[in-house]
């Protein structure tokens, strides 16, 4: 049976979609040609490069990934984790390796290795350099660089380490909806409290500008318990860095509807990652979540248009784009299809599971196939997503 979904949309005031970014582990690149391939296809407005200087050869590989950033032209945000002991001389060799490649980063956010694990607010926390103390010692070293407060990890670390708003220039925290439960209807309902978690961080620190970084269906790091769940078989389990829906339209689908929740309430946000442990595509094609990035970069910073679904299992989102038409995205994050009716002349291009990946050539995009609706309902099957495209005039005035 096919669900009847109606959507309504209209024209916003100020608001617009917030810069959408792809992560990078430096310590797990892929071949260099690979890695500019897919950042020239993807096009995003920003790149956060996880580093750990634990590693012995990590100012290498960061070196390799800067390489390509500068040639992109593409803004990059490090995420630095340091040794607990003599954290300042990994630092000081930071300094002297950016300072060599005479390039600059747009942010900075330095975690002690210690402050990768979760702890209780009354627990027994680590008797190392703290995330406060580490900044400042930052500080001291890039004066001028824009330091941020968080952590590379989730909203909890933040919100049980919490930095002063008037030392930082920017929050900062990751996400995850597999911590508690891995099932895909615990997977999709956790977009609802994007929106609580995201009001809630922008409480700590109301007057910087507030970026989610590097988010995923997976985990990259265990908090709570030391060492991710093991996951060869790829099976649906809790804190892995192996779930198979990254892989497949559901990944993408849920993507779709983490950025309609953040429109209006991040400053910028980062999604999956050029290769591990959150790829966007594997060695011989790519998966469904990178056409759907790609699509939705194109809309980074646009006015944004206000969408209302009279069904939760469906996100949407739209924007005004540069030819001066109305842009409109849609996901089905249920297990039912559904019609979505559309009241002006429009034009779509469907990503649903009668598509396959590894059938499209590398520069055959999909969702760049419009083709002029035939009826008023557009049917999308489950996780399908849609890319709609109408006339500006046709979208309603200022929501009320």
């Amino acid at each position: 049976m096919t669900e009847r979904v109606e959507i309504s949309v209209h024209r916003t005031g100020d608001t617009r979609l917030p810069p959408l970014g792809i992560g990078l582990w430096v310590d797990r690149l892929e071949a260099a040609a690979t890695i500019r391939h897919q950042l020239e296809s993807l096009a995003p407005s920003h790149v956060d490069l996880l580093v750990d200087l634990r590693q012995a050869d990590s100012l290498d590989h960061l070196e390799t990934a800067l390489s390509l950033c500068r040639r992109l032209g593409l803004p990059f945000w490090l995420y630095v984790i340091t040794p607990d002991t003599q954290p300042g001389s990994a630092l000081r060799a930071l300094a002297y390796r950016l300072n060599s490649l005479a390039t600059e980063a747009a942010g900075l956010l330095l975690t002690p290795a210690a402050y990768l694990a979760s702890y209780q607010p009354d627990g027994d926390w680590p008797d190392t350099i703290s995330p406060e103390q580490l900044r400042a010692l930052g500080r001291e070293i890039w004066p001028t660089l824009r330091l941020g407060g968080g952590f590379p990890t989730y909203f909890t670390e933040l919100n049980r380490c919490r930095p002063d708003p008037a030392a930082i220039d920017f929050l900062t925290h990751a996400t995850s909806p597999i911590v508690h439960a891995a099932d895909d209807l615990s997977v999709m309902e956790s977009l609802e409290s994007l929106p609580h978690i995201f009001a809630s961080a922008r409480a700590l620190a109301p007057n910087v500008p507030y970026r989610v970084t590097t988010s995923a269906i997976g985990a990259w790091t265990n908090p709570y318990g030391g060492s991710l769940t093991p996951n060869a078989a790829g099976e649906r389990v809790t804190l892995s860095d192996n779930d198979p829906r990254q892989r497949g339209l559901f990944a993408a689908a849920w993507s779709l509807g983490y950025v309609a929740r953040a429109i209006g309430r991040v400053d910028a946000l980062t999604l999956s990652a050029i290769g591990p442990p959150f790829p966007i595509a594997g060695p011989d094609h790519r998966y469904p979540i990178f056409d759907v990035l790609r699509g939705l970069n194109a809309g980074s910073e646009c006015p944004a248009l206000s969408t209302h679904c009279d069904r939760d299992d469906i996100a949407a989102l739209g924007w005004a784009n540069a030819a001066g038409r109305a842009e409109l995205w849609l996901a089905n994050l249920g297990q039912q299809s559904c019609a979505v009716r559309l009241d002006a002349p429009y034009r779509a291009a469907v990503l649903d599971e009668h598509l396959d990946p590894a059938d499209q050539a590398p520069n055959d995009w999909p969702l760049d196939r419009l083709e002029s609706g035939n009826d008023r309902r557009l049917r999308l099957a489950p996780y399908a997503i849609a890319r709609v495209e109408m006339p500006y005039q046709a979208i309603a005035g200022h929501a009320t």
